[in-house]
């Protein structure tokens, strides 16, 4: 059960500006079940559709909440069909609850201890929308988990090699020093963020390391690029390329006191290429 003195339920969604309306009618089902849950907004503003933008804002923020906090992800171009609804509780006793689309890739197999398909609809909003999951599914069962409704009242056992996989690129040549990955997310000051780890230098899970002022070459759609591998903006001169490791550990592209995706053209998903 989830830990009944932390109340807290978290919402991410590609509703935007003009889905505020949505965004209220989810808080209110949730109050309505429960009056004294806390809900915070972590963004509205996922490009719509965008499942990768949404899995690596999950993945970045979830582990800074407290214990028994819900996460409710709505971006689900999918509504409607016959894709699943989960409910997912990781050994950081940590909870999901979203479509079975990709947005739940990259949190590891081995990190989570129970996996629910949504199907009672003891739990839902009547009557259910089709286009609506987010207000008549997964909030109101967010709630009633919160409320200390036990996971496997809400389905049976979900099988998590069904789990839909990342649409993202990661292919490492170590003998060539070669590194094929994707754009994960771009920030508002335009620096790319893609999905190679690293730490203390050292690429995860290789023997590969980037020493710091490092010149990179970078193929991104036929066009060639170079940089240099620096720990901060201001080691570089204003509009100068550069890589560095971002505070969510992952490798970006940036321009100092410039936009990286503006002036280099690239978007989310687009696929890289770096020569160490």
């Amino acid at each position: 059960m989830v830990d009944l003195n932390q109340k807290l339920i978290c919402l991410l969604t590609d509703f935007g500006l003009k889905g505020e309306h949505y965004i209220a009618s989810m808080k209110g089902v949730i109050l309505k079940i429960n009056s004294n849950i806390e809900i915070i907004d972590i963004t509205h503003n996922i490009t719509p559709y965008s499942i990768i933008e949404a899995s690596y804002v999950l993945r970045t923020t979830y582990k800074y909440f407290p214990k028994g906090t819900v996460f409710i992800i709505v971006v689900d171009p999918g509504v409607g069909s016959s894709r699943e609804i989960l409910l997912l509780k990781t050994i950081s006793n940590h909870y999901f609850i979203g479509p079975n689309n990709g947005i739940f890739s990259d949190i590891s197999p081995d990190d989570i201890v129970n996996s629910i398909e949504i199907q009672n609809n003891e739990f839902f909003n009547k009557p259910t929308s089709n286009t609506f999951h987010g207000r008549d599914i997964m909030a109101p069962v967010g709630a009633h988990l919160i409320s200390g409704i036990p996971l496997n009242k809400f389905g049976p056992e979900f099988n998590l090699n069904n789990l839909k996989e990342s649409p993202l690129v990661y292919n490492v040549d170590i003998e060539k020093k070669l590194l094929r990955c994707s754009i994960q997310y771009i920030d508002s000051f335009g620096n790319g963020i893609t999905n190679i780890n690293i730490i203390n230098n050292r690429i995860q899970n290789t023997t590969l390391e980037i020493d710091k002022d490092t010149k990179i070459n970078i193929d991104i759609n036929g066009k060639f690029y170079e940089g240099f591998f620096t720990s901060h903006f201001s080691r570089v001169s204003i509009e100068t390329i550069l890589f560095l490791v971002g505070s969510t550990s992952y490798l970006e592209i940036s321009i100092n006191q410039g936009s990286a995706a503006e002036k280099l053209g690239f978007k989310v998903g687009d696929i890289v290429t770096f020569k160490l």
